[in-house]
């Protein structure tokens, strides 16, 4: 079965102007055109949309991209190479990961903070904020 890009963009959400953006990149130069210039995506092409998606999604450049194509197409003999470049994505997207669960552990103290907040209606730790409560502080003994 072969896909307009239209089609492509409704199977994986992928916008239309982003699939031209990278078919004019040389991400999909397998992709074949009609004798209008339409061009249509096999199974196969909708399935390498999806991990174009995903590798630019953590943060492979189109460079980067269209070395892996360029070795893709080489063959089996250049596997251990784009082993070597999945393993790399893999690597920095746990360290993405990693950053992110740490930006949501404080986001989840912000959270608590503003529900104590609504509820007690009262301010404790912003002392820019005119309903600033003043601790008084502990003399020890």
């Amino acid at each position: 079965m072969a896909y307009t890009i239209i089609e492509i963009e409704r199977k994986t959400g992928v916008s239309s102007r982003t699939l031209r953006f990278w078919l004019d990149k040389g991400l999909f130069p397998f992709v074949e055109k009609d004798k209008n210039g339409v061009r249509y995506f096999s199974e196969k092409d909708l399935e390498w949309v999806i991990w174009v998606d995903c590798y630019r999604q953590i943060g492979m450049s189109i460079e980067d991209l269209k070395r892996y194509i360029f070795l893709c197409a080489k063959g089996k003999d250049t596997a251990k190479e784009r082993l070597e470049i999945i393993l790399k994505l893999k690597e920095k997207t746990l360290k993405d990961m990693k950053k992110l669960e740490n930006i949501i552990k404080k986001l989840d103290f912000k959270i608590d903070y503003y529900e104590k907040m609504v509820m007690e209606n009262k301010d404790e730790l912003n002392p820019l904020s005119k309903d600033y409560i003043k601790r008084k502080k502990r003399v020890k003994i």
